[in-house]
C-alpha cells in the first residue's frame, strides 16, 4: 500500500487539535489507515500513515484531517465546497494521446514549506495511484499569476516549440526534453510521435504532459493563486484526480474558481463539486453487518464518514462528496457504517453449523510436489502474484498485448501491478537478487497464476502452476529434462515430448509437455538474451508445467 510522511503539526494544525502519539495509533488505525511509525527527523516530528489503494483522498495531510475531524465527531457531515465563477476557458484540438484535460484554479492558498511540501507529495502519490504512474493521470500545478488566459491543449511536432522545464536552465524542444531531461528519459515511453503541449493566450508553455511543467509557472512560497490541470486517457480518472486535489487546497483556505473547458463539440465546466447520490436501505447494512442499528444510528454513522443521507420511503438516499470515488457499491455503505460505527464494538459468534475441514485434493498434490522437488534438491521460494509488464513479458522476450493480462486498477506500487500469467520470470528475478549466492542454485514454486477467460464472470481463471529454474556455468537441456521427467513420473503422468518454439527459450532446446493431446508444460535452455535481461552471468534452465 502507498505510504505517506505527514508532519505531526501540520496534521494538528488541520485538525485544529492536539494530538498525542498514543491517540494517534489508536484512532487512525479504527478509520482504516494504519500508522506505520512516528519518526523525528531534524527536530520535526513525523507520523508515517499506510493508506489503503481505494481512498486516494486520504494521500494527504489535508484528506486524513477531514477525514478524521469525521472520525472523532468533530466535523460531521458533508462539507460544502464554494465554486465561483471564472473567466477561464481552455479551448482543445484534437489530442489523440491523452484527450481528457480538466482545469481550475485555486486562490489565496497560503504557501509555506510545510505546504508546498505537502502539495508536491498530494501530486506525486497521485501520480503513482490513479495516474498508473502518469499512464492514465498527469497532474501541473502552476503559479496562476505568470500566465494569462484562454489556454490552449494540443499536440505538436517534437520541434515545433521551445520552452525551459523544470528543473533545467536550458531551452529544449520536446524532443529533446525525452532525450536529455532526467523526467523525459523516464516517461519518454508515454508519448508516441506527437507532443501534447498547454499554453497561455500569449504562447508560454505551463506543461508537457505527462512528462514536465514549464519553468515559467514554478510553484513557490511566494505563490498565492494555484492553476491546476489534470490530463490522461480516462475522463472519470481526470475529473476525480482533480477534485481531490481542489477540495486539499481548499481545506487549505483557498478558494475555488471554474474553468470552462471547450471541445469541438461540448464544453465541460470543471471542477464539479455537486455531491453524488446513491441508494441503500437499513436492513442491508444491518444484514450485511450482522447488527440492528436504527435509521438514525445508521444516518449518525455516515454523517462520521462525511456523507449526508436522507431516509425516504423505506430507503437511505446517500449524498457522497466529490472527493470519495471509492464508493462503488452499497456495500460500500455498510463498510463505511462499520467504520464509524466502530469495529471493536463488534462481537464474534461461533457458526451454527458443524463442519469437518479436509485438505483440498489439489493442495494435497501441491503438497507431494514439493516433497518430490526438495528430493530432487531444489529449495521452495514464494513470490507475490503480483509483478509488472518488465518482469513478465519484456525480459521474457514476449510480445503480449494489454488484452491478455490483468492489470490493476489502483496499484500499491507500479512494480506490482499485473497478476501473473507465468511463475518462471519471477524465478528468474529471484536469482538475479541472489546472484551473489554460491552456484549452483536450484528453485521451484508452486502457486496461483491467472488467465483471460471470458467463459468466466470475472473474465479471469485461476491455474496453479510449478515452476523451476536452475543456474550454473555447465547447466543444460538434458539436466532439466531429467528434473522434468522425475517429477512426471512420480506423478504418474502420461506424457509425450515435442519439439517447441518459445521465445524465452533458445530455438531448438525447448521441448513441451502433452498429456491427453493437451499441452500442460515446457521445458528448455533459457535463452541469452533472458539471462542478459534478468543480469545473469551462467546458462540457466528452467520448465513450468500446470498442475491439473
Amino acid at each position: 500500500m502507498p505510504t505517506i510522511n505527514v508532519r505531526k503539526s501540520d496534521l494538528e494544525r488541520l485538525v485544529n487539535m492536539d494530538l498525542s502519539d498514543a491517540f494517534i495509533e489508536e484512532k487512525f488505525p479504527m478509520m482504516g489507515v494504519e500508522v506505520e511509525e512516528v519518526f523525528e527527523e531534524n527536530g520535526e516530528k513525523f507520523i508515517q500513515f499506510s493508506i489503503n489503494p481505494n481512498r486516494p483522498d486520504y494521500l494527504s495531510a489535508e484528506g486524513l484531517a477531514r477525514g478524521f475531524r469525521g472520525f472523532i465527531g468533530i466535523e460531521t457531515g458533508l462539507k460544502r465546497y464554494d465554486v465561483y465563477e471564472s473567466d477561464i476557458k481552455v479551448y482543445v484540438e484534437d489530442v489523440k494521446t491523452r484527450p481528457y484535460i480538466a482545469f481550475a484554479l485555486v486562490k489565496n492558498v497560503q504557501i509555506d514549506d510545510v505546504v508546498l511540501e505537502s502539495i508536491i507529495n498530494l501530486q506525486e502519490k497521485l501520480h503513482w495511484t490513479i495516474g498508473r504512474d502518469r499512464k492514465k493521470v498527469a497532474i501541473g500545478i502552476h503559479d496562476a499569476n505568470k500566465v494569462e488566459a484562454p489556454f490552449y491543449y494540443k499536440e505538436v511536432d517534437g520541434d515545433e516549440i521551445k520552452f525551459i522545464p523544470l528543473n533545467s536552465e536550458e531551452e529544449m524542444t520536446p524532443r529533446e526534453i525525452l532525450e536529455k531531461h532526467e523526467k523525459g528519459i523516464k516517461y519518454a515511453h508515454l508519448i508516441k510521435d506527437k507532443f501534447p503541449i498547454i499554453l497561455d493566450k500569449n504562447g508560454n508553455v505551463l506543461s508537457m504532459p505527462p512528462i514536465i511543467n514549464g519553468i515559467l509557472t514554478k510553484v513557490t512560497t511566494e505563490t498565492r493563486n494555484l492553476l491546476i490541470d489534470v490530463t490522461g486517457t480516462d475522463k472519470n480518472a481526470v475529473e476525480n484526480t482533480l477534485n481531490i486535489i481542489v477540495t486539499a487546497l481548499a481545506d487549505r483556505g483557498g478558494t475555488i474558481f471554474k474553468a470552462e473547458v471547450i471541445y469541438a463539440d461540448e464544453k465541460i465546466t470543471y471542477p464539479n463539486l455537486e455531491p453524488k447520490v446513491k441508494e441503500t436501505t437499513p436492513d442491508f447494512i444491518n444484514k450485511t453487518l450482522g447488527l440492528n442499528l436504527n435509521v438514525g444510528e445508521i444516518i449518525s454513522c455516515l454523517r462520521k464518514g462525511r456523507m449526508d443521507a436522507v431516509y425516504e420511503n423505506g430507503k437511505l438516499k446517500v449524498f457522497i462528496p466529490a472527493y470519495r470515488v471509492d464508493i462503488l457499491h452499497e456495500v460500500d455503505f455498510a463498510e463505511e457504517v462499520a467504520i464509524n460505527y466502530g469495529y471493536d464494538k463488534f462481537a464474534g459468534e461461533y457458526p451454527i453449523i458443524g463442519t469437518i475441514g479436509e485438505v483440498d485434493k489439489l493442495e494435497k498434490k501441491c503438497d507431494f510436489i514439493r516433497e518430490v522437488m526438495i528430493g530432487l534438491g531444489f529449495y521452495e521460494v514464494v513470490n507475490l502474484t503480483l509483478s509488472n509488464q518488465k518482469i513478465l513479458f519484456e525480459n521474457m522476450r514476449l510480445d503480449v498485448d494489454e488484452k491478455d493480462y490483468i492489470e490493476v486498477l489502483k496499484p500499491a506500487s507500479v512494480e506490482h501491478r499485473v497478476v501473473r500469467t507465468s511463475i518462471l520470470p519471477l524465478l528468474l528475478e529471484t536469482l538475479r537478487i541472489n546472484k551473489h549466492k554460491e552456484l549452483p542454485q536450484r528453485i521451484f514454486e508452486i502457486g496461483d497464476c491467472v488467465v483471460i477467460d471470458e467463459n468466466f464472470e470475472t473474465k479471469g481463471r485461476n491455474i496453479k502452476k510449478i515452476a523451476g529454474a536452475v543456474i550454473h556455468p555447465t547447466a543444460n537441456f538434458n539436466e532439466i529434462k531429467s528434473y522434468v521427467e522425475a517429477l512426471l513420473r512420480e506423478l504418474k503422468i502420461d506424457y509425450e515430448l515435442e519439439n517447441h518454439s518459445h521465445p524465452s527459450f533458445i530455438e531448438g532446446r525447448c521441448a513441451k509437455i502433452i498429456n491427453n493431446e493437451k499441452e500442460i508444460g515446457y521445458f528448455g535452455e533459457i535463452h541469452p538474451e533472458v539471462i542478459l535481461n534478468f543480469d545473469l552471468e551462467h546458462p540457466v534452465v528452467g520448465f513450468e508445467i500446470e498442475i491439473l
